[in-house]
């Protein structure tokens, strides 16, 4: 934008926004941006501070939310759709959805509020003015239940009494565009009228109503329909978020909750696009939202599109979660989630701050996604110590079952996991991460000596890990980045180039921990199959997401999924072989009557719930076990309970 306003007009409208500003501003000067040697106004930041006087800022300008004593006197929720490239248009329609919400709660609770299209991209600010000033604690604690219900909240401001700061309503922004007031009314923030208490209410509310850390527990944003039913059997959360009346308060979250529960399920792409047309709860997959208030129809391309995107993602999240048991549970002892919490924050921490010690060779970064899934599981299921078979693990970082058992064994000799028991018979190995965990020198027989968080942030921290992890595990696992696709390492560069704008070569080769040449193999291979274009600063994503085809023109695509029947059907053989070891060691008079594997089909015990009721083993003519033909029989489904298969000599 140019230094001065190009008309009458736009000089009246800076004038105003200059005008909420100083009557907003809990401080005497607000911080601008600064043109740089050429005069533009290339970077998202505000070196420069301007005093609250007569005079507007040549350049945009924003207002600090806290003043100089640290008490909040404004509050802004930052909903952003953008990552490292840009706009993402799911992160833009879930932002959109997700402002509506915490709208429609502000309301509920008499909360004016203005809501404000930051920019011409399409950003949303929701502004609460203030009777008082707050400290930063409560509002912290606010910031960070509103971050556990909405995931494109920037609550970064929120922490931050000493710089937290955002453009005001009706400020200029640097490409030109302006913030504009979509609901609401200027006049409530500048004669505000929400107290302490009030602020306090929402904290608790959003406490209730925030997301379970599993989706399998998670309960709908809206009133059901109770007349709705799947077409597909479908668990009892997943089948409340499909009849959930017009996708409830936010349709883009309840949309991803239904594919996610179908993924579970174990649907097909048909019966999802099958259910897309008419459940209610799927309405984000029909209309968008205007951003105004109202949805609008999708077009047939966009829908579909939309809808198979979405639906790759919910098979990733469903292959990660699949390890996790049946119920969820809290530690009853909060000093234990402590512990957990506290012993992934350090791994987080580690992978942050010594980025070099996971990317030096292919090898430790199979390590970093082993650790990264032990933690996932240590922090769902809340318990310091979890029983993690390698075949899992190795499904949920999409390496192989030899790569997972030799990271495993190295971070044991790091001491960065221990093992607690080894795998003995159907069950498995158990371990512990080890960073910050212990517990000993802090405790005085029963009474801790560090009294562990408050139990609604330590809670809402504990959600925000899960988001972090799932978001790690899920970025590079796909069929092309296996093996036999593009490797591990293309993986690697593609899920980096997620958090960064563009990578050059040597930068790369230095992330990877591999040699120059190595990484330009890798960049062409990516090049090669449209996954990355050229950038003035190196190699950046491509804007569509091309994995899919590059995986079916290679021929792997589904080797991830044919790699966990496999799994399945090993473990499947396994158990069957156990109990015929445990038969042939049993008295002759208390082994069961047992058909051979084709005389019928294979049932349940009666008096026995739950327990397979196995038949004989398959046996080559020497007598010895027949583990080809048993995996024969596991692969093709026949001894699934129920079964009507036959062998051909039965």
């Amino acid at each position: 934008m140019s230094s001065t306003p190009a008309t009458a007009e736009d000089a009246d409208e800076t004038w105003r926004a200059w005008e909420v500003t100083r009557r907003l501003s809990p401080r005497g000067a607000v911080r601008v941006m600064k043109r740089d040697a050429y005069g533009r106004l290339d970077e998202n930041s505000y070196p420069s501070t301007h005093l609250v006087g007569p005079v507007a800022p040549l350049t945009p300008w924003c207002l600090n939310l806290a003043d100089d004593a640290g008490l909040f006197w404004l509050l802004c929720f930052d909903f952003d759709g953008k990552d490292k490239h840009g706009v993402d248009p799911d992160l833009m329609e879930l932002a959109h959805d997700e402002c509506d919400a915490l709208s429609g709660v502000l309301a509920e609770l008499s909360i004016e509020h203005v809501v404000c299209q930051s920019s011409g991209t399409g950003g949303r600010h929701i502004w609460v003015a203030l009777t008082a000033g707050i400290s930063a604690d409560e509002v912290a604690v606010l910031g960070r239940a509103a971050r556990a219900n909405y995931r494109t909240l920037d609550h970064g401001m929120l922490h931050n009494a000493r710089t937290g700061a955002a453009r005001p309503p009706l400020s200029p922004h640097r490409d030109g565009s302006a913030s504009s007031v979509l609901r609401g009314r200027i006049d409530v923030l500048l004669a505000p009228s929400t107290t302490a208490g009030m602020v306090a209410d929402l904290a608790r509310v959003l406490d209730v109503r925030k997301p379970a850390v599993r989706s399998a527990e998670s309960v709908p944003s809206g009133p059901v329909d109770a007349r709705h039913s799947a077409h597909r059997p479908l668990g009892a959360s997943g089948t409340a978020h499909m009849a959930t009346i017009g996708g409830g308060s936010n349709p883009s979250w309840t949309g991803f909750m239904c594919l996610l529960a179908a993924a579970h399920a174990s649907w097909q792409y048909a019966d999802v696009q099958h259910a897309a047309k008419t459940a209610p709860g799927m309405e984000h997959y029909r209309s968008k939202n205007t951003g105004r208030g109202g949805r609008r129809t999708r077009s047939v391309a966009e829908a579909a599109e939309r809808l198979g995107r979405q639906w790759e993602k919910a098979q990733q999240y469903a292959a990660i979660q699949r390890p996790l048991p049946q119920a969820g549970r809290t530690p009853a002892d909060l000093t234990e989630l402590e512990g957990i919490v506290r012993a992934v924050d350090a791994v987080l921490s580690s992978f942050q701050a010594a980025p070099g010690r996971w990317d030096t060779s292919e090898a430790a970064q199979s390590q970093r996604s082993i650790l990264a899934a032990v933690a996932y599981l240590s922090l769902q299921t809340g318990k310091r110590v979890v029983a993690a078979s390698i075949r899992d693990l190795a499904l949920m970082t999409g390496l192989g079952r030899t790569t997972a058992a030799t990271a495993l064994t190295a971070l044991a000799g790091q001491d960065l996991l221990a093992r607690i028991s080894t795998s003995d018979g159907g069950n498995a190995a158990e371990w512990r991460l080890t960073p910050e965990f212990s517990t000993a020198s802090g405790t005085v027989r029963s009474q801790p000596l560090h009294n562990p968080r408050p139990p609604t942030e330590l809670f809402n921290t504990r959600a925000d890990q899960v988001a972090t992890l799932e978001q790690l595990l899920t970025d590079q696992r796909h069929d092309l980045f296996t093996r036999a696709g593009l490797g591990h390492l293309a993986g690697k560069v593609y899920a980096l180039l997620r958090h960064s704008p563009a990578l050059t070569v040597d930068s790369a080769a230095r992330l990877l921990g591999v040699s120059t040449r190595h990484t330009i193999t890798v960049l062409s291979r990516l090049r090669h199959y449209k996954l990355i274009i050229r950038h003035p600063d190196g190699w950046a994503r491509s804007k569509r997401d091309l994995r899919d085809h590059a995986a079916r023109l290679i021929g792997v695509t589904g080797l991830l999924r044919d790699r966990a029947n496999r799994y399945r059907n090993e473990r499947e053989v396994w158990a069957w072989w156990l109990a015929e070891v445990n038969q042939m060691n049993s008295a002759p008079t208390r082994r069961t009557r047992r058909p051979h594997v084709s005389s019928r089909t294979l049932q349940f015990v009666d008096d026995l719930p739950g327990e397979r009721q196995w038949p004989r083993y398959p046996r080559a003519a020497d007598g010895r076990g027949d583990h080809r033909e048993a995996r024969y029989w596991a692969s093709n489904g026949m001894l699934e309970p129920g079964s009507l298969w036959y062998s051909s000599a039965a």
